[in-house]
């Protein structure tokens, strides 16, 4: 495994090296080796503690890894953090915090609602008016709308990609089923807007849509969170959403939320079109009985 930049994880370089780590130092290799993210979180001496070795063998373990010293070694794990790794979002517990008591259901609740409170105030108290309106212009006239996600993001984009088709015609999820994407990719006109979805762990591909987009003159909307800090991973309009948990596991409310809110713009944009669409789709869905209207 290596970090977003190519650059050897710390436990792949644990790996590399672990045939020859004296008995101190393997033991703060084992420890890390299961939750490496403990290195973000706890001191040099607590990690030793912990593996039950010396701070002078904890010294010459990082530096044996090819770490200039312990603080290089937890700054690339703050890294991987921010990128979203649930390895280094997981965490042992140091002896000299063993002590502390798990924490309550009722306090896992109140610790998980103050979070995502967080998260859907910041999103929303970022987002501007006035690129939101300009944005939904673009979705409402424009000749098609282009959806794409990857990984996480694949599910948003779906579920995205299905509230806009029922609001206007001539919305597609890229890339189809079992499909690449150049056969997609080379129909997107200046008349068209693309939205990708693109929350962190982020494939490489998430940028080279934007820049297609962007070379073939279509308006794109970037949906993503605070780890796209690379320049050229940029849209026409970029959402930023939150999504910090109190677990190892990402948040999707304030993504969602945002998503909720720019399909009832757009519906707001044209409430008599968007209600004809609608009682379209309604009375096709009586006429072939998909649905069950009784619980």
């Amino acid at each position: 495994m290596t970090t977003a930049d190519d650059t050897p994880s710390l436990e792949a370089r644990i790996q590399a090296h672990y045939s020859e780590l004296p008995p101190a130092e393997k033991r703060l290799g084992d420890l890390l080796l299961s939750f490496p993210g403990d290195i973000a979180t706890y001191s040099a001496g607590e990690l030793a503690e912990a593996a039950g070795t010396s701070k002078a063998a904890a010294s010459r373990f990082f530096q044996r890894l090819g770490y200039k010293d312990f603080n290089a070694a937890r700054q690339q794990a703050r890294d991987a953090k921010r990128w979203g790794s649930p390895v280094y979002l997981s965490s042992g517990a140091a002896p000299s915090r063993q002590s502390v008591q798990p924490p309550q259901p009722s306090q896992l609740i109140a610790d998980h609602v103050a979070q995502e409170t967080q998260n859907l105030t910041h999103t929303l108290e970022a987002l501007r008016p006035d690129r939101l309106r300009a944005c939904v212009t673009a979705l409402a006239t424009a000749q098609r709308v282009h959806v794409a996600g990857f990984r996480n993001s694949h599910m948003l984009a779906s579920y995205l990609h299905r509230q806009l088709q029922l609001l206007r015609p001539d919305v597609v999820l890229l890339p189809k089923s079992g499909q690449t994407l150049g056969e997609d990719l080379v129909d997107i006109t200046t008349d068209d807007v693309v939205i990708l979805v693109g929350l962190r762990r982020r494939v490489s591909l998430v940028s080279r849509i934007l820049d297609v987009a962007r070379e073939q003159g279509a308006r794109s909307l970037l949906i993503t969170d605070p780890s796209a800090v690379d320049p050229g991973l940029t849209g026409t309009w970029t959402f930023t959403c939150q999504v910090r948990s109190q677990s190892l596991f990402d948040s999707y409310s304030a993504t969602m939320s945002v998503i909720n809110l720019l399909c009832t713009t757009l519906y707001q944009y044209d409430v008599p079109q968007s209600q004809s669409r609608l009682k379209r789709i309604e009375a096709l869905h009586d006429e072939l009985e998909e649905l069950n209207a009784y619980p």
